[in-house]
């Protein structure tokens, strides 16, 4: 009797200690995933804020080559030529203008819109993939919702796949 109660009072001991392992397991698991959720959240912070800043300088440069343009048409007021106005003729005439910067610039624009536009519109909506198909029908203007019932995914999903691609 004495053996058996010293054998059941060992295997509640290490019942004990593979208790306590496994709560520290569980433990620096969901430690190391709090951890990851506040990663995810500063990358997510970290992308949206370096976008906001490509977005500003964009449109800055837009800004300054809409002007630069601006600047560029608008006639001179003077009634007399003067000496610069005619050297600026003469300069003219030797070098060939270039193609200001914001019309080469929407150019380009139109030229990838296009090509974008003739790649979905080659391939069947059947054709596509997920990601282009979310793509494609965000461009036409559907909600999230729509888009992710209609693809069958989740909300989550496809906003990720239309705010990263």
């Amino acid at each position: 009797m004495g053996i058996l109660l010293a054998l059941l009072f060992i295997l509640q001991i290490i019942g004990f200690m593979v208790m306590t392992l496994l709560y520290v397991k569980i433990t620096k698991f969901n430690n190391l995933e709090k951890k990851q959720q506040r990663l995810m959240k500063e990358m997510d912070q970290s992308i949206l804020a370096y976008l906001g800043e490509i977005k500003e300088e964009n449109d800055r440069l837009i800004h300054q080559l809409n002007q630069r343009t601006d600047a560029q048409m608008k006639p001179t007021t003077n009634s007399a030529p003067s000496e610069q106005s005619i050297t600026e003729v003469s300069d003219s005439r030797q070098k060939p203008h270039p193609v200001p910067l914001h019309f080469a610039l929407r150019s380009y624009q139109k030229t990838v819109e296009t090509e974008k536009n003739s790649e979905l519109h080659s391939k069947s909506f059947d054709d596509l993939d997920d990601k282009e198909k979310a793509k494609q029908l965000y461009a036409e203007g559907k909600s999230i919702e729509d888009i992710a019932r209609k693809l069958k995914k989740g909300k989550t999903e496809i906003e990720l796949i239309i705010k990263f691609d």
